[in-house]
């Protein structure tokens, strides 16, 4: 661990499938076109299996790998690692959030989330939360909801059933909220994706989520049928875009700086990872 990277922590803790849905462009209020980003970049080979992305208070981007609990901070012009932090050892981590005030969260496949922060002494530490999401849901995506005072948890595979009756949600995927001052997890899920909405040729997987700074859309990422889902603030989906054939194989990664722009990561498969970079249309 470096001066840098922990200097950093310090600040944030104190300050192709066919479309099932017309997908929405800049008349909607989506002002993206996945199919022309203005910047693709190759990530070192430690992050050929990236999977998630966070803003760092440095204006960098935060970044995890399915392997091993470390965040890296990356530059997003360059994709090069500047700094690292290593968190835990060998795990499948597959979303990651910085929340201003507070620390950097990271999320486990199995459902587990670690809070990653200074302690009373300023030393570095962890504090592990194990919540009531579990490998069966297969959780990988993290985004933090400031007007709830929440963390958003994707699941990728089974969507959980009725805490009441015990039936499967069946035909949807599932958004869940970890809430920050009780620190549980909520028994239902507050975003219900219907698979007959989202869903192509190609099933939608959640892979990461994101909040827009300026629309409050919630952006869901999927990484089998590589595209984004957009929800309005009432839970409606507005629409589905599709990424270009080839140009991200699998997205795992997705976050928006405080101008809009919006960065997705792909784990690379036999290649390296790609950082993909999308300015408002706007």
């Amino acid at each position: 661990m470096r001066l840098v990277f922990l200097t950093l922590l310090a600040l944030g803790a104190c300050a192709d499938g066919s479309r099932s849905a017309p997908p929405p462009g800049p008349d909607a209020g989506v002002p993206y076109r996945l199919d022309a980003p203005d910047a693709v970049v190759d990530l070192p080979a430690e992050l050929q299996e990236v999977s998630g992305l966070t803003v760092l208070p440095s204006g960098r981007l935060g970044a995890v790998q399915d392997e091993t609990g470390t965040v890296f901070e990356v530059d997003p012009a360059t994709g090069a690692i500047v700094d690292r932090l290593d968190f835990e050892g060998a795990g499948d981590f597959e979303g990651i959030e910085l929340v201003p005030g507070d620390a950097v969260w990271a999320l486990r496949s199995d459902g587990d989330l670690y809070r990653v922060y200074r302690d009373s002494t300023g030393a570095p530490a962890v504090r592990v939360f194990e919540t009531a999401l579990r490998s069966r849901n297969d959780t990988e995506g993290l985004a933090y909801d400031a007007a709830g005072g929440r963390l958003l948890i994707a699941c990728k595979e089974w969507p959980g059933e009725d805490p009441e009756t015990g039936a499967n949600y069946d035909g949807v995927r599932t958004i869940y909220a970890f809430d920050l001052d009780t620190e549980r997890v909520s028994e239902r899920p507050v975003v219900v994706l219907p698979r007959n909405v989202v869903d192509g040729r190609i099933n939608f997987r959640p892979s990461a989520l994101a909040v827009h700074p300026e629309t409050g859309h919630l952006y869901v990422l999927s990484s089998v049928r590589t595209a984004i889902a957009v929800v309005d603030t009432n839970g409606a989906v507005l629409g589905v875009l599709d990424f270009p054939p080839g140009l991200l194989p699998q997205p795992e990664g997705l976050v928006f700086t405080a101008d809009g722009t919006l960065y997705v990561a792909s784990e690379g498969g036999a290649g390296p990872g790609r950082l993909a970079r999308f300015a408002p249309t706007d």
